[in-house]
């Protein structure tokens, strides 16, 4: 398994619209892609523009999927309209 964590930093007072963006992009992940086994936005409780997205694939096929999707391009081309800085992606291995 392939763990990710993404960190987002939105624009203040876009955070009904992001959160809306996302859980149809979350939905339509969990709804498609077996693969994405985890798949989770949460909201930081020290900082109101602060979100991440917890992720879990079942392994490198199942996430390079996930980058090659139509609703991957769609999120990609939308998102940068909310960000307040670049995404933090961290990635690794599942331990146990």
């Amino acid at each position: 398994m392939i763990g990710i964590c993404a960190q987002f930093t939105i624009q203040a007072g876009k955070n009904a619209e992001f959160e809306a963006l996302l859980t149809e992009f979350v939905t339509t992940v969990k709804a498609k892609e077996p693969g994405a086994t985890v798949y989770q936005l949460c909201k930081s409780a020290k900082a109101e523009n602060d979100y991440f997205m917890l992720e879990l694939y079942a392994d490198q096929a199942a996430l390079d999927a996930h980058g090659k999707t139509e609703h991957m391009a769609a999120l990609v081309a939308k998102i940068g309209g909310f960000l307040a800085a670049p995404p933090k992606l961290t990635q690794g291995p599942a331990v146990f």
